[in-house]
């Protein structure tokens, strides 16, 4: 687990005999319906992935009564806090989830017995699971079974006119309708065009600019050298859908650009 601004830490070392079992988790899709009084069926209006749960169970052995006192205080001090927490597991240890711990029983397994098996409930905000790293830090030998792995995970940084953009994610990375978590940088020598023929989302920058000038796009808000510089677009995005996703660049043919996010998981 790794709290905000602080190193990751393996619980199991944290609390000698506490071994990790197993975990669930488990998505919360929101489907909302239209109805019209005297015709059958219902109309589909939206579909959104709400707040999930990831359940976590152990089993930890103890010798004796104060050791399992220590432990329950040791295991509240752990996951007690107000903010985001992130974790991953040693069954999938390249997918983490970003969570709030829920409500939680420690007790022993038996009447007389020191050990506990429990299970932690963490709500998952987001709705989702993430890759560890982000799409232009990630190898071949940092995904997990499971994570849309390919032969070839392909680049997510090109000075190409054309170029291919591979989303392993379960659905599309949509920073505009959805929030979702998606960067790009670039250096280009003047006014840039990027279009995904893919679905048609496109993005420009229509001020001078020299290579040496350095743009981010966050979401759907373009930086300048570190400085808001959305008024100098055309207030497009890009979106990736699932899977390949073909890139032109148009309006410049001395360019560098990369595609940052992480890959999302159902």
């Amino acid at each position: 687990m790794k709290e905000i601004n602080k190193d990751e830490i393996d619980i199991t070392t944290r609390l000698p005999g506490l071994m990790y079992l197993d975990g669930t988790f488990t998505n919360n899709v929101q489907n909302a319906f239209q109805d019209k009084v005297g015709v059958d069926s219902s109309v589909l209006t939206s579909v959104a992935f709400g707040r999930a749960v990831f359940t976590a169970n152990f089993f930890i052995s103890l010798n004796s009564y104060e050791e399992q006192t220590l432990a329950k205080h040791e295991i509240k001090n752990l996951f007690g806090q107000r903010s985001l927490i992130r974790i991953r597991t040693s069954e999938s240890p390249y997918r983490c989830y970003y969570v709030r711990p829920g409500v939680f029983t420690l007790s022993s397994i038996a009447p007389g017995n020191n050990d506990m098996q429990f299970s932690i409930p963490f709500d998952v905000p987001s709705g989702f699971a993430y890759s560890l790293k982000r799409s232009d830090e990630i190898t071949e030998d940092e995904m997990d079974f499971g994570m849309n792995d390919v032969v070839d995970l392909g680049s997510f940084k090109s000075t190409a006119n054309t170029f291919t953009i591979n989303n392993l994610s379960s659905i599309a990375i949509d920073p505009y309708f959805q929030k979702h978590d998606l960067n790009i940088a670039i250096n280009s020598d003047g006014p840039i065009t990027i279009t995904n023929k893919t679905n048609n989302t496109s993005w420009s920058y229509k001020s001078d600019i020299a290579f040496s000038d350095s743009l981010l796009i966050r979401g759907i808000v373009t930086y300048r050298n570190g400085v808001v510089d959305t008024m100098n677009t055309d207030f497009g995005f890009i979106k990736l859908e699932k899977g390949l996703n073909e890139i032109l660049v148009t309006g410049s043919n001395n360019h560098s650009i990369t595609f940052s996010f992480p890959f999302i998981y159902l």
